[in-house]
């Protein structure tokens, strides 16, 4: 590596404040907070400024952990993971790290024993034959390895080798060789075969660490840049750490010479693929539940951020106040384990005074030895014998104990009108006051009912998150989780009240994140605000929480709230939710969806449109689209509008025309003649991809809009939408009679048949015997389908669990590595595993809602559907097309 400072001239200048910054970081490197998770810290520069700053600074901060020529003490162990001088594999960039450390190390040995035993597998071979026989090779290896780190177990084999070669000590050589080589030897399997390293056997979901080497080592099935063994890799390195800055013994006088920290810096985290960014990503998810306070990650970024990284907000126009930020995230620890500290573009020094004040103070001094380190050793008898004394003093001389902290609230009413929180029914209210709550109310009446049938003790808890209010004044179409949620009960009923193998009783928790799932995940914007999902980990254990599932919404705040989960370890499987962003490869690592995403429902779209005879009943061969969409919601509405005009661009002419369901903006008066007009002149079609809860403001100032909006008598103007809402396909007849200048077409995730052995069917009946004559429709059958799926997975682990509890992420685990196939679900048949987070193919189907009749049509029917008929076709001969599948 290149130690020289760069050039001044072609350096950028330090901003007047960042003496102040490198000093605080100095004085965390050189005596280590107290603080169980210290965050990673991620430099970047505002808009405007030098984006080389950031990594100019990091790659500086070298020269301030290196030792001086002559000085061993100016020193504190550090690595620099640059992807500019790596082969780009976490591996290697791992393996930099640790041996620098060893080099560093300002006195002393740093032993790695964690490290260096899991690094060993990665490159030993397994056997064949039994189980033994296969781990054989590999302990053998391990063996060996641990004989080069610990001389004096190296130096006795090679005795035992020595005695052996001559015939006056041969018969010494098989007492010596069982004494210091098999013994030995037999002790380290019979610690590896129990309680050593048993982390790593329960991230890989295995009985021991033998068994777990046998998924990761060279010829195993997990490759070394896998995710999970660079967890495994970073965890051991972390553990090894810990071990080396504080496990001495209590009366030794070494026990406080290791005050200073081990850094890891990281020049540049832009290459998503890089060495520097894997390493800071499996920071990021270990530092949730990993004690990471001797180590302390300096990274620099030039372009956009990692999303993992929550802003450290603080205040660029306040003198030393990023500075002082620091210092407080260092000192007290953070709950996020990576922070974003945004550079000022404004506040470059010209006069260098920053720079000449940090060259008259070039190192960071590690902790020098001191005679005031025998003062433990000496203390600590003299403490014993005072606790001896305290036991014997009688009780009513004791100080009461502390009141325990209360626990937070489960449902907090916030400045929206909204109550949000979690809750099972019981313990508190989600629902807002009067008939606008009636409904939420009655879903916890009966949630509370379901989970009291439950007098067993034993169960799995999954929590339905969702917008399940709305705000007063908005628009009324009640939220789809409402009908997810009721999909949901039915099937905990079912299961609950059925007989079979391994059964698990279910119990349902209901999690309000409140409109646009404004709480559902902390907010660096409003950090006061409630945080559902922290709400739902805090009470993880207590609860047997298992699995989240519902979010139902494709949001920025959803996907959020997803990430927040995973770090805790939670699973998420989702339902209604279709953005593309959400299943892309930025997705949360443990989140799962059984509804379609928009890259297949805008392909299905397209091609009903461009080759539907009912479509070109209306608009003749070539239909003119005039797409509504919301530019606000990127997540899901421009996301769909943008894959659809990609599918259809090259078939028809598009219209756009942007409509927002955000309260003061666009308003359906404001486009409803514009739309109508342009439906007019091209004889076209109106292509919805807003949310359906929406959908009737629309269609209501359409009916009110008057002229091209209200079309000759046996005439309508043909629109189809994404989604609709829940009315409009439980009360087909009223829709038709609300709306009768509108021929309704809609997309959606299941259609009824007359066959009884249909898997929607059989869901309809579950869904009667719990709601009555209430509709059943598709959003439901997805709620019904998301808790069969996970119960599927909890009663498919209760064989291989130790205890009636299945963890959080053994569902996860169990998911990647055996996943779910061919489930008989209500919405299709349905396939989840680490190569698909949603359904391949999944079930999607179009139907129409006739006028003036109000009968309902099934129009297209493609994909896995539930009778397990995958039709290569749509559309009835000789009209017939062949059905959009997703790309392989």
């Amino acid at each position: 590596m290149d130690n020289r400072v760069p050039g001044r001239r072609t350096a950028p200048v330090h901003p007047r404040w960042s003496d102040r910054l490198i000093r605080q970081i100095d004085t965390f490197a050189a005596t280590r907070s107290r603080a169980r998770t210290v965050p990673a810290l991620v430099l970047v520069r505002e808009d405007g400024g030098d984006v080389r700053a950031p990594a100019f600074l990091v790659r500086e901060y070298e020269h301030r952990l290196t030792r001086a020529h002559g000085d061993s003490a100016c020193q504190v162990p550090h690595a620099v993971v640059d992807d500019a001088e790596s082969d780009g594999t976490f591996l290697a960039a791992i393996d930099h790290v640790a041996a620098r450390f060893e080099m560093t190390m300002p006195s002393g040995r740093l032993r790695l024993p964690a490290f260096h035993t899991c690094r060993a597998v990665l490159d030993l071979e397994r056997g064949s034959g039994d189980l033994r026989a296969r781990q054989q090779p590999v302990l053998d290896g391990l063996y060996g390895a641990l004989l080069e780190r610990r001389r004096a177990l190296g130096a006795c084999a090679r005795i035992a080798g020595f005695l052996g070669q001559h015939f006056l000590t041969g018969w010494l050589q098989g007492l010596v060789a069982a004494l210091v080589v098999g013994l030995p030897k037999a002790c380290y399997g019979f610690r590896l075969r129990r309680r050593g390293l048993r982390w790593v056997a329960d991230e890989l979901n295995a009985a021991c660490f033998l068994d777990a080497s046998l998924a990761f080592c060279k010829d195993g099935g997990l490759a070394p840049e896998d995710p999970r063994v660079r967890r495994i890799l970073l965890r051991a390195l972390l553990a090894d750490l810990r071990r080396a800055t504080r496990r001495r013994s209590p009366l030794s006088h070494l026990w406080a010479r290791r005050r200073w920290s081990f850094v890891v810096l990281i020049p540049e985290v832009d290459d998503v693929r890089g060495p520097g960014r894997a390493f800071l990503g499996t920071f990021g998810e270990l530092a949730v539940d990993e004690t990471t306070r001797p180590l302390l990650v300096l990274a620099a970024c030039a372009g956009p951020p990692p999303d993992y990284a929550v802003p450290a907000d603080a205040d660029p126009a306040r003198p030393n106040g990023i500075a002082d930020k620091v210092f407080t995230l260092l000192g007290e620890g953070s709950a996020e384990p990576v922070r974003l500290v945004t550079l000022p573009a404004e506040d470059d020094d010209a006069e260098r005074t920053a720079e000449k004040r940090l060259t008259t103070r070039p190192g960071v001094d590690a902790r020098r030895d001191s005679a005031l380190d025998w003062l433990r050793p000496t203390a600590l008898p003299v403490l014993a014998v005072l606790g001896v004394a305290a036991v014997l003093v009688p009780r009513h001389l004791w100080a009461p104990p502390p009141a325990a902290p209360k626990a937070p609230p489960s449902c907090v009413s916030v400045r929206t009108g909204e109550r949000v929180g979690i809750t099972d029914g019981v313990r508190c209210d989600l629902a807002v006051p009067g008939a606008r709550g009636e409904e939420l109310r009655e879903l916890e009446r009966e949630v509370a009912r379901q989970n009291a049938a439950i007098t067993d003790g034993r169960y799995q808890t999954l929590v339905f998150l969702a917008p399940l209010s709305l705000q007063a004044g908005v628009y009324d179409d009640p939220p789809i989780g409402l009908q997810i949620l009721r999909g949901a009960i039915a099937q905990q009923h079912r299961l609950n009240s059925e007989v079979r193998q391994n059964k698990m009783p279910i119990r349902l928790l209901i999690a309000n994140t409140g409109q646009y799932f404004r709480y559902g995940a902390r907010s660096g914007a409003a950090p006061g605000d409630p945080d559902v999902s922290r709400m739902i980990i805090e009470r993880r254990r207590k609860e047997r929480i298992a699995a989240v599932i519902g979010l139902t919404q494709s949001r920025p705040e959803s996907m959020q709230a997803a990430r927040e989960l995973d770090r805790a370890g939670i699973p998420v499987v989702a339902n209604g939710v279709t953005g593309s962003r959400l299943v892309g490869p930025d997705a949360p690592q443990r989140y799962f969806q059984i509804s379609a995403p928009n890259t297949r429902v805008a392909a299905v779209l397209a091609d009903f449109v461009r080759r539907s005879p009912a479509v070109r009943a209306f608009t003749g061969r070539s239909p003119h689209a005039v797409v509504v969409y919301d530019p606000t919601d990127a997540y899901f509405s421009t996301d769909l509008k943008d894959l659809f005009t990609g599918a259809y661009r090259a078939h028809g002419d598009i219209d756009e025309v942007a409509y927002s369901e955000r309260p003061g903006a666009t308003t359906p008066a404001a486009i409803a003649a514009d739309v109508c007009n342009k439906v007019a002149a091209t004889h076209g079609i109106v292509v919805y991809l807003g949310r359906s809860g929406v959908l009737p403001s629309l269609l209501n100032a359409m009916q009110s809009a008057g002229g091209p909006c209200q079309p000759p008598q046996g005439t309508t103007i043909p629109l189809i939408a994404e989604s609709a809402p829940i009315d409009f396909q439980l009360h087909p007849v009223r829709t038709a009679r609300s709306y009768p200048y509108v021929t309704v077409f809609y997309e959606t995730a299941n259609a009824p048949t007359q066959d009884a052995r249909d898997p929607y069917a059989q869901f309809a009946q579950g869904f009667a015997a719990v709601f009555g004559t209430r509709g059943a429709d598709a959003d439901a059958a997805g709620g019904f389908d998301t808790v069969g799926i996970v119960t599927q997975v909890i009663e498919n682990l209760l064989p291989t669990s130790p205890s009636a509890d299945v963890e959080p992420n053994d569902i996860y685990l169990w998911l990647t590595a055996h996943g779910v196939a061919q489930y008989p679900g209500a919405s299709g048949v349905l396939r989840l595993d680490g190569s698909h987070k949603y359904p391949p193919d999944k079930a999607v189907f179009v139907r129409g809602i006739a006028q003036p009749q109000g009968t309902t049509t099934t129009l297209l029917s493609c994909g896995l559907l539930p009778d397990r008929q995958d039709p290569a076709t749509w559309g009835t001969p000789p009209d017939a097309f062949p059905c959009p599948r997703d790309p392989r």
